[in-house]
């Protein structure tokens, strides 16, 4: 159900915009739980353990009484977690039903809006100049590629085999299929996971291996939607493609991502914007 609220009426095209994106997700939502048969579970806690209380924008999802996480509370089973992400399904199909470019044309897409240039700008500022990079959810792999053309080794992940076959082949990297946490992997000295730890059912999981991947005083670079401010709703006009209940698990909050990073064992040593509203943490480990 639309809430009629002042803004629709002194915003008219910035409503219009939110109400095609309403219709555009739930028909996707539709596609993925009847044409792929997308099964679901259900999730009563945040991955911290707290609680969760009703969230008034969105009823697929609740607020972490302890951390403020928002958590999805029908998410995809874990073992429907290959089917979401896969070639055809998640890199075609859902993109083209969404609007956004498909796993051929993300890479100049990434290019065109600030996000490559962004990313490569905080691996320069905060990363040692050389050494192992691991990168999960590395879609087309055009970050890899420039930073193994500046010297580093590099290795990516992708859920999906013929993903990572299609992008071992544009880049002639080690690609490897397999879904994060539970796929074996070398020590690293740069971790690297872009829009990718809110899709995952185990976020702690996913950062405490992240932390024993990388060797003592490696980075660790994570960007993920993470709520910095006190808007209603959530994200403003954002509110629709983020809390997207067929992918995001978990949306992240200041708290929460600080309370994350140390049940992993890591040292937050700089928060920065990304771009498109999404927010990029910079970790360290120990040494």
């Amino acid at each position: 159900m639309v809430r009629l609220r002042l803004d629709h009426f002194l915003h008219p095209r910035r409503s219009l915009q939110s109400l095609r994106y309403r219709i555009v997700f739930s028909l996707s939502r539709w596609w993925a739980e009847h044409k792929i048969g997308l099964r679901r579970g259900r999730n009563d806690h945040c991955w911290c353990g707290g609680a969760l209380r009703n969230f008034e924008w969105h009823r697929s999802y609740g607020v972490c009484v302890d951390c403020g996480c928002y958590v999805n509370r029908r998410p995809p089973l874990p073992t429907e977690i290959a089917k979401v992400y896969s070639f055809s399904h998640y890199w075609h199909d859902r993109q083209r039903m969404l609007g956004f470019p498909t796993i051929e044309n993300r890479a100049s897409q990434d290019s065109l809006d600030g996000r490559l240039e962004r990313w490569l700008a905080v691996v320069e500022t905060y990363c040692p100049t050389k050494g192992r990079v691991t990168e999960i959810g590395c879609a087309h792999g055009a970050l890899l590629a420039e930073l193994s053309r500046r010297g580093y080794t590099c290795i990516g992940v992708e859920v999906d085999a013929q993903s990572a076959e299609w992008t071992r082949d544009a880049t002639g990297l080690d690609i490897r299929a397999g879904i994060f946490p539970g796929i074996a992997l070398p020590q690293c000295d740069l971790f690297m996971a872009f829009d990718v730890i809110e899709h995952s059912n185990q976020p702690e999981q996913f950062l405490s291996e992240g932390m024993r991947l990388l060797a003592p005083g490696g980075i660790a670079i994570i960007q993920t939607p993470t709520d910095r401010h006190e808007s209603a709703p959530p994200f403003s006009d954002r509110l629709t493609t983020l809390f997207d209940d067929v992918e995001h698990l978990y949306i992240f909050t200041c708290e929460s991502m600080r309370k994350l990073a140390q049940v992993a064992g890591l040292k937050v040593i700089a928060e920065a914007h990304g771009v498109v509203g999404f927010d990029i943490t910079i970790l360290r480990k120990p040494v």
